[in-house]
């Protein structure tokens, strides 16, 4: 892996933050919102995480990410089924979430401190954003912007990064094993929808297999399906999440014209190529493939994993960029 990653820090190290093509100008929420709009709002503009600012407006505070909302729709539900609470509770997961938000919480003051909001400065290397986003950071800021949107001239994104740097992993030919978390979470697609909420907030993770009852893989749960709970029309509230996995995403994607038009789930094999892999997210746009073997899943390729691979941390120190 060595060889890939001194191609990649060569080419990183030559160019700066500035150089990335802006997609759409910064969005940011308030930390006095509601936690249900402010997923909504999330989930209306289709992003995953999106900066905070401090309700004076003086600085940015954080981070509010898709995954955040999990545990609030987890709290959500055993406030109007207590009846949940004593399935849930036989869950080694439950009660073991980081950052759940009450399902009585007004704002998000607490929860958007929990992820830190890196901002550099334009002329940094994509070699420093890189090294960030490895770590789990959905998203990070650019300077030079404006003060109505927090002094951000952009956000990038791990898939926008991902995008830039594509075309070179064609260079040096990797295995998808050489970069996959060798483990996944994976959920029955029988199991109430709820159960999958709880897992991905008490693991911190953005995605799960959903399998049949041989192992198979056969539907992806993931931070999406948290902006079709708060973004479709006619949302039944937290009643849907008594419903059975497969029931709950085929009323859901559904429900959106835009959901009926995905392609089926994304998976390779560990020996695959790397660079065709991440080719197949960039052109889908998904953020994840599930690596798999005789059609049950082994690992998944996920773009943090990527990143991981490229552009290894050198520490915790971020001396180009400030923390928010």
């Amino acid at each position: 892996m060595a060889s890939i990653q001194e191609h990649f820090k060569t080419l990183m190290e030559k160019h700066q933050c500035q150089e990335l093509p802006i997609e759409r100008d910064p969005l940011l929420v308030t930390e006095s919102m509601h936690p249900a709009e402010a997923f909504k709002f999330l989930a209306e503009n289709g992003i995953r995480a999106c900066p905070v600012r401090s309700d004076d407006g003086a600085e940015i505070v954080g981070t509010l990410d898709l995954r955040d909302s999990c545990g609030y729709i987890v709290e959500t539900f055993l406030t109007t089924n207590p009846k949940g609470t004593t399935a849930l509770s036989k869950m080694p997961s439950f009660g073991k979430s980081r950052g759940y938000i009450k399902a009585t919480a007004t704002n998000i003051k607490e929860i958007c401190r929990v992820r830190p909001f890196y901002v550099f400065s334009p002329d940094v290397s994509l070699l420093e954003i890189a090294r960030t986003l490895a770590t789990g950071s959905h998203i990070i800021g650019i300077g030079g912007g404006p003060e109505e949107k927090g002094g951000l001239s952009r956000v990038v994104t791990q898939g926008m990064l991902l995008k830039f740097v594509a075309p070179e992993l064609s260079n040096t030919p990797t295995p998808v094993k050489a970069a996959m978390t060798s483990s996944c979470i994976s959920i029955r697609v029988t199991d109430p929808t709820v159960k999958g909420f709880d897992l991905m907030a008490s693991k911190n993770v953005s995605s799960l297999a959903a399998v049949d009852e041989n192992g198979v893989i056969i539907h992806n749960m993931s931070t999406s399906d948290v902006k079709i709970f708060f973004g479709t029309p006619d949302f039944e509230g937290v009643t849907d999440l008594n419903m059975p996995l497969e029931d709950f995403l085929a009323k859901k994607r559904s429900a959106s014209a835009k959901q009926k038009t995905m392609a089926p789930i994304s998976v390779c094999k560990e020996d695959d190529d790397l660079s065709n892999v991440v080719t197949k997210l960039v052109k889908t746009g998904y953020h994840r493939v599930w690596v798999v073997k005789d059609k049950k899943p082994i690992g998944v390729l996920s773009l943090t994993d990527v990143f991981k691979k490229l552009a290894p941390s050198e520490g915790d120190k971020k001396d180009d960029c400030c923390i928010l």
